[in-house]
C-alpha cells in the first residue's frame, strides 16, 4: 500500500485549497484522479483546429513517477484552478536543486501552465507559483520550463501559424499578455529556424564538408543495434557538449541514458538521420535529426500503445514530409573547423532524398550565436520563438 501511495511524486503532496475568490480556488494535485484532470485540461482547451499536438498520457505519467532519477534533485508541486467545481488552470512548481547550486541567485521554474483566457485565473496560478517558491526560499521565479528544460520550454511568440514540430509545443498568445500584465520581464528567447528543402543546399555548406573530407573527417550512420557501445561515447559527448548550455544540470550517466535511453533510441531513431563524424576511425561528433513524427501525432490526441508506435514506424511513416534537426555536439578540439556544417549537409541530403518539403533547425538558445549562424548558414529562416520570463521574489 505505501509503495502504490508514493508511486508518484505529488501523492506526497498535502491536500490544500488555497481561496483566491468567492468562486476561484486553487487544490494541490495528491491523487490520481487528480492528475488525469491535469493532464486532461489542455484537451478542453484547444480545439482540433489549432495547432496543438497533445501529449501523450504515458510519457506525461511516467515523467511524474518517484523511481525517475530527475525527482532524486528536484522537487515538484503541481495545482489546479476550479471556478465553481469546474476546471479552469493548471500550473507546476519546480526546484532543480542542481540548477541552482551552479546559479548565483536561487532558481524555481513554473511550467505546465494552462489557462482559460481571464487574468484572474492567470494570476492566482502564477501567485500561488510565486509563494510555493519563496516558501522553498527561492530567489527567483523562471518560465515556463515544464519541470525539465528539455521537456518543454516557453511561450510561443512568432510562429502560431504552423503545427510544432516533433518536440516543439504550442501555447495560447494570450498567455503573453498574461506574463507581462503580471509584470513577468523577458530572460531569453529560444529560437528555431525554418529551412524549405524544395531550395538546393547552399554552395559553402557543400564546400566546407569537401573540406572536411579532405582533413580525413568521415560520416557513418548510428548503429542501432550496437546501442551499448555506441552509448558509451555518445553520453560522454552529450555531456561535454551541453556542459555550457542554459538549463544544463549536472546528472549522473545512469540519468541521461533515462532521458535519452534504449527504449527512445530503438524505437525512435532514424540511423541514417543520426550521422557520427569521425577521425581515424573515432567518433568525435554527432547530429541527431527525426523525421517530424507530429505530422502523425496530432491525429492521436494523446494515445498512443504499442500498436500505435507499429503503425506510425511501419505503415505511416512515409506521409511525413518534415524532418527536426534535434541536437548536436562535436568535441572541443574540433570545433571551428566546420564539421557541423558537414554533418548538418549529409543530413539536408538525406532529407531530400526522402522527399521532405522542409526542416526546422532548433530550438537555440538566443545567446549561442554560433548556433544561431550554423542555422542560417545552410538556409534557415528564423521563424519561431519561444519565450522564457523571470521576475525576482
Amino acid at each position: 500500500m505505501d509503495k502504490e501511495a508514493n508511486e508518484y511524486i505529488f501523492q506526497n503532496a498535502s491536500p490544500q485549497e488555497i481561496v483566491v475568490n468567492s468562486n476561484l480556488t486553487i487544490t494541490t494535485v495528491h491523487t490520481m484522479d487528480l492528475f488525469k484532470e491535469f493532464y486532461k485540461f489542455p484537451f478542453k482547451l484547444y480545439s482540433k483546429k489549432e495547432n496543438w499536438v497533445a501529449p501523450f498520457w504515458t510519457e506525461i505519467r511516467d515523467f511524474f513517477k518517484t523511481d525517475q532519477l530527475f525527482w532524486s534533485h528536484a522537487q515538484c508541486q503541481l495545482f489546479i484552478a476550479y471556478r465553481n467545481n469546474e476546471i479552469v488552470g493548471r500550473i507546476a512548481v519546480t526546484i532543480d536543486h542542481s540548477l541552482s547550486g551552479k546559479e548565483k541567485t536561487t532558481i524555481g521554474f513554473f511550467g505546465f501552465f494552462e489557462s482559460i483566457n481571464d487574468y484572474t485565473v492567470a494570476k492566482g496560478l502564477l501567485d500561488t507559483a510565486q509563494n510555493w517558491l519563496k516558501q522553498q526560499g527561492m530567489k527567483q521565479m523562471q518560465g515556463p520550463v515544464n519541470g525539465r528544460v528539455d521537456v518543454g520550454s516557453g511561450f510561443v511568440i512568432k510562429g502560431y501559424k504552423t503545427v510544432p514540430y516533433l518536440l516543439g509545443h504550442y501555447s495560447k498568445p494570450y498567455y503573453v499578455d498574461f506574463m507581462e500584465q503580471y509584470t513577468l520581464k523577458k530572460d531569453r528567447d529560444l529560437v528555431s529556424y525554418h529551412i524549405d528543402l524544395t531550395k538546393d543546399i547552399p554552395d559553402t555548406v557543400q564546400q566546407a564538408a569537401r573540406r572536411c573530407e579532405e582533413k580525413g573527417i568521415s560520416i557513418r550512420r548510428f548503429k542501432r543495434f550496437s546501442y551499448t557501445s555506441e552509448m558509451k561515447w555518445w553520453i560522454s559527448m552529450l555531456m561535454e557538449e551541453f556542459a555550457d548550455h542554459w538549463g544544463y544540470t549536472s546528472s549522473s550517466e545512469q540519468e541521461v541514458k533515462e532521458r535519452f535511453g534504449i527504449k527512445q533510441l530503438r524505437f525512435i531513431v532514424d540511423p541514417r538521420l543520426f550521422l557520427i563524424a569521425e577521425q581515424n576511425g573515432q567518433p568525435i561528433g554527432f547530429r541527431w535529426s527525426l523525421p517530424d513524427y507530429n505530422q502523425l501525432f496530432k491525429d492521436m490526441n494523446g494515445t498512443l500503445g504499442f500498436l500505435g508506435m507499429i503503425k506510425v514506424l511501419l505503415t505511416r511513416r512515409k506521409k511525413i514530409s518534415r524532418g527536426r534537426f534535434i541536437i548536436m555536439g562535436i568535441q572541443k578540439k574540433y570545433r571551428g573547423m566546420g564539421i557541423g556544417t558537414m554533418m548538418n549537409y549529409h543530413t539536408l541530403i538525406e532529407m531530400k532524398k526522402r522527399g521532405y518539403k522542409s526542416a526546422e533547425y532548433g530550438w537555440i538558445d538566443e545567446k549561442n550565436i554560433a548556433s544561431c549562424k550554423a542555422g542560417e548558414k545552410i538556409g534557415g529562416e528564423l521563424y519561431k520563438i519561444y519565450r522564457i520570463y523571470k521576475m525576482d521574489l
